[in-house]
């Protein structure tokens, strides 16, 4: 429960839930300057054969030498040129690698023949373009890939990958699946407790003060609650447990949920919410909440203590404690007691919460549980007003 709890008949409750351009290959690009010139041919009418020509972008390529009766030869073209350009690394998606290759020193020219300055040979790409990026989970996009290596006379390599685009809701999403809230049901507003189809229970618990009231469905654990000027005010639907064995003996705990919420004021938390006794233990896992996040101070203006982080279901939680002293608890009145809150640090309306993932990263940090009295889906408010559905409501052991 909230820190200010009051008494309850039946235990305090609250919260669930990344070509090379051969330089030097094509045609010659024109700068530097011509070759010696070619020799004269024996029938006496000189001809000039042009050098080989080359610049410091591309490798010379010479043309056209002496006459067919062997003129001098002519001087070799300019210095080859240095190498080609590095090939890009092609976006890749999903995780895909981009090409390069290693980057090519220019060709050192040579003396010409009859056939013209051998000109510098074309660089090679670089060795490695960038890496792939990761594809994106969830509502997160990908991250991207890393550049590409520099080649030998190359410029940088190819550049990363691009990380794979966002999911929907069921990765932690803003949007949740439309839904329409069930019909019917067992409408209760007065404190009670009883069971419903599928192996569920219910509860619904106040101070007594303003109104609440809480609708049962008997459709997995799927209800909707409303408040108004309501103290402390609490409604859940889960599994209940014999208090005989500890989470990790039951099994594997989880729910799914989708819920839609308005709250005009006050204190709302929406989750998670159980006990466990020897020892006695309140916790929460709170994936929503009203207009105030659950943080460094209890609802009765003490401090909690942050105990760390933790990380389930690919989302981040800020773990807290408290210490309860002289409050209500299950075991009855005045009862001290810990509580235990996972607070996810972005609020979510569904998704699926991985609650002995919890439990076992609490234990992590030194927060022990004893054995279970519960696990359910719930909203807490205190005073304000407000009304909730859950649309997709299901607590599991597996």
């Amino acid at each position: 429960m909230l820190s200010s709890q009051r008494a309850h008949p039946f235990g305090a409750a609250v919260l669930c839930f990344a070509t090379a351009a051969f330089a030097g290959c094509a045609s010659p690009a024109p700068s530097s300057g011509e070759g010696g010139n070619a020799g004269f041919v024996t029938a006496g009418s000189p001809a000039y054969g042009t050098g080989g020509s080359g610049t410091a972008a591309s490798g010379g390529l010479s043309t056209n030498g002496g006459g067919p009766s062997g003129g001098a030869p002519s001087s070799g073209g300019a210095a080859g040129g240095r190498g080609g350009t590095n090939a890009s690394g092609a976006p890749s998606v999903s995780g895909a690698s981009g090409t390069g290759g290693s980057g090519a020193t220019g060709g050192s020219a040579t003396a010409g023949r009859s056939s013209g300055g051998g000109g510098g040979s074309a660089g090679t790409v670089s060795a490695s373009g960038g890496s792939g990026g990761r594809a994106g989970t969830g509502n997160t996009g990908g991250i991207g890939g890393a550049s590409g290596a520099i080649g030998s006379g190359g410029v940088p390599g190819g550049s990363g990958g691009r990380g794979g685009a966002g999911g929907g809701a069921a990765g932690g999403g803003s949007s949740c699946p439309a839904a329409t809230a069930p019909s019917g049901g067992t409408k209760y507003c007065s404190n009670a407790k009883g069971n419903v189809s599928g192996g569920y229970s219910y509860e619904l618990w106040s101070d007594g003060t303003g109104m609440g009231c809480m609708t049962v469905y008997g459709s997995d654990a799927k209800f909707s609650a409303t408040w108004t000027n309501a103290g402390d005010f609490l409604a859940r639907i889960g599994l209940g447990f014999d208090q005989t064995k500890t989470p990790s003996q039951i099994g594997t705990i989880s729910s799914d949920f989708a819920e839609t919420k308005t709250s005009e004021s006050g204190l709302v938390y929406v989750g998670i919410y159980g006990w466990t006794v020897s020892p006695l233990r309140e916790f929460y896992i709170l994936d929503d909440w009203g207009s105030m996040k659950p943080g460094d101070t209890a609802s009765d203006g003490t401090p909690r203590t942050h105990v760390g982080t933790i990380t389930v279901d690919g989302d981040t939680y800020d773990v807290w404690k408290h210490t309860q002293t002289n409050k209500p608890a299950i075991t009855g009145n005045n009862a001290t007691f810990d509580q235990y809150f996972s607070v996810r640090q972005t609020a979510r309306q569904c998704g699926h919460i991985s609650i002995s993932t919890h439990f076992s990263e609490w234990m992590k940090l030194n927060l022990d549980l004893g054995k279970l009295e519960e696990a359910k889906l719930l909203p807490e408010a205190q005073d304000g007003t407000g009304t909730i559905a859950f649309t997709t409501a299901t607590v599991v052991v597996k």
